[in-house]
């Protein structure tokens, strides 16, 4: 089977090699191996993310869709959350509170809309639906009430866990996996339609 090296793949997916290797320490790639000190990858792993599918507000039949852009998570130094990011090891409950909040933003886009949609690089590896409000803290920082309706435990398949439950499920489901380009100064950017 034929590999490539982080920077190669890197390359090929259109990322730094530093948001590549986030996404390898989160646990979304399935196949790693090591090749004496580098870390490689199957290239049709690789082929097989540069392929897919670019989606905006219109797949969930909004006009605009917040992003929540994090990094792998971290234990949390405010004794509230546990964790603040993502990782395919953190349980649903985990995964939820490391989400939620406290992220600078302008709370009412996120309501209006009533999902948010996280990306680690450019794909999303959970949705957060049925948001109807927030709490605020005072310093331009907010947490979100809603749901975690899903996220992907492996990206090249992709594999997904998704909450039955959840308000827009079915919505989350049309994000999970896929690729959503954002640019934001901040933690949280929202997309529009050609944007």
């Amino acid at each position: 089977m034929a590999d490539m090296t982080t920077v190669q793949a890197a390359g090929r997916l259109d990322l730094a090699v530093g948001t590549l290797r986030r996404i390898i320490t989160s646990g979304l790639l399935p196949t790693l191996r090591a090749r004496g000190n580098r870390t490689v990858m199957p290239i049709a792993d690789i082929e097989t993310l540069a392929r897919r599918e670019l989606v905006g507000p219109s797949a969930v039949g909004t006009r605009e869709l917040p992003v929540l852009r994090v990094g792998v998570a971290e234990e949390a130094d405010d004794g509230e959350q546990g964790w603040t990011g993502f990782a395919t090891h953190l349980t649903p409950g985990q995964l939820h509170a490391a989400l939620s909040g406290w992220w600078r933003c302008d709370p009412e886009r996120v309501v209006r809309a009533g999902l948010m949609a996280v990306t680690l690089g450019q794909y999303v590896v959970a949705v957060l639906t049925g948001i109807d409000g927030y709490d605020g803290r005072g310093d331009g920082r907010y947490r979100f009430h809603g749901t975690l309706a899903g996220s992907v435990t492996e990206l090249v398949t992709p594999q997904q866990w998704v909450n039955p439950d959840a308000p827009g499920a079915d919505r989350a489901r049309l994000l999970l996996g896929r690729r959503l380009e954002s640019e934001s100064g901040g933690p949280v950017a929202y997309v529009q339609p050609g944007g």
